[in-house]
């Protein structure tokens, strides 16, 4: 079979399979069932024409569970198809693991991107740089693997090698990486002065547990003279909602975080909880492009309720709640069946978070431009300039409230 040919056929299923089975979810009247049905009629008859007239007989199986998976992604890059033999791997380890090299992945226009990489993990110490692009892990291409395929591709046993395929700037040569997988450790909170009134909060992560962790570097930090916060969510791309809404909560007394919502999905509010004593100190919060998924509903929030300034860059975009359906014959979709919004209303997966104040200091990594890898991090050093101009921002908003 010829690629041209090859090409032809999957690109002919997935679009026949998008509109049988984007007409079956949207079908609210009879209008849209006839229209699903017809869909389908014309899906049956092109799987029997190839199956009786095509050059040589067809793996339709095959064809059609790439089909599929086409379909998903074309959806968001996180919803994926399962075959029967990978649900039943899912099943008995739902979570990848237990080790990891660190990376947060997204695609964008279909190339895998590093989002963010763990201080401390394997891929920071393999020199694995947010705005890499992922080529292939092991011998599997990227283009054709889900951003979840991906992330289980990384984990594995303690000790063991994955290696990936990485172009490392937009117009280098892919490199072959070695990284060896390791148990991950929680990045913990960084909390410390950076000026003689300036407390410096940074978050890496909004693991289990996070909030009361960012609660005691707030206790610290008032205790030791603070009059002003800065709470750094650069790279921060990753944990869960709920530690997100309860951070939100130390600096916010009432209101919305977020919310959940989807097209069969009741609209779920995220609120903050009660909670004293809450820190009233001027406030600014750092992002960037690799701020990402529980992080942008932190930043979202204090903008929308104008607790205080969102400095940096848009950030990334990640905000999916998903649901896993299984199949009559074995197989599962993991299917994003809602999104997270801002209290602007915004869905964070198609907007990401507008800081504020901008201040361009990052490169593009959602694919659209041709720019270098970001420097090393120097994130809460004497040299970070996003982190003076904050600071120099607080101090002004200080000094016209006393």
């Amino acid at each position: 079979m010829s690629n041209r040919v090859r090409i032809t056929l999957i690109s002919t299923s997935c679009v026949v399979i998008f509109y049988a089975v984007l007409g079956g979810l949207l079908g609210k009247n009879e209008d849209s069932r006839d229209s699903a049905y017809k869909y389908l009629g014309v899906y049956s008859e092109v799987v029997s024409r190839i199956k009786s007239d095509y050059v040589t007989e067809p793996d339709l199986r095959k064809v059609t569970g790439g089909a599929i998976r086409g379909l998903l992604e074309a959806l968001d890059p996180y919803s994926t198809y399962m075959s029967p033999e990978e649900f039943k791997a899912y099943q008995k380890n739902p979570e990848p693991g237990p080790a990891d090299v660190g990376i947060f992945v997204a695609k964008r226009m279909g190339f895998a991107t590093v989002v963010s990489v763990l201080p401390g993990s394997p891929a920071e110490k393999a020199g694995v740089k947010v705005g890499d692009l992922i080529d292939r892990v092991e011998s599997l291409g990227t283009r054709e693997l889900s951003v979840v395929q991906i992330q289980r591709l990384l984990a594995g046993d303690p000790g063991t090698t994955v290696n990936l395929t990485l172009v490392r700037e937009a117009r280098g040569d892919p490199q072959k990486t070695p990284i060896v997988r390791a148990v991950l450790g929680d990045p913990p909170v960084v909390a410390k002065m950076v000026d003689s009134r300036a407390g410096y909060l940074r978050v890496s992560l909004f693991n289990e547990g996070k909030a009361n962790e960012v609660a005691a570097g707030l206790k610290e930090l008032t205790s030791g003279g603070a009059d002003k916060i800065v709470l750094d969510l650069r790279n921060c791309a990753g944990g869960e909602a709920k530690e997100a809404v309860a951070t939100a909560g130390l600096f916010i007394n009432q209101g919305l975080v977020g919310y959940l919502q989807g097209q069969r999905f009741p609209r779920q509010d995220l609120t903050v909880k009660p909670h004293s004593p809450v820190n009233t100190l001027p406030l600014v919060v750092l992002i960037n492009q690799s701020t990402a998924g529980p992080a942008e509903l932190v930043a979202s929030s204090v903008a929308a309720n104008k607790r205080g300034d969102v400095m940096g860059t848009r950030s990334f975009g990640i905000g999916v709640y998903q649901k896993l359906i299984s199949m009559d014959d074995g197989s599962a979709l993991l299917l994003s069946v809602a999104k997270y919004y801002g209290p602007d209303g915004k869905a964070i997966q198609d907007n990401g978070v507008m800081p504020t104040i901008t201040e361009d200091q990052t490169p593009d990594i959602s694919g659209d431009e041709d720019e270098e890898p970001a420097a090393p991090e120097n994130f809460g050093a004497s040299n970070d300039s996003l982190l003076r101009k904050a600071i120099e921002i607080l101090k002004q908003k200080t000094a016209k409230a006393a």
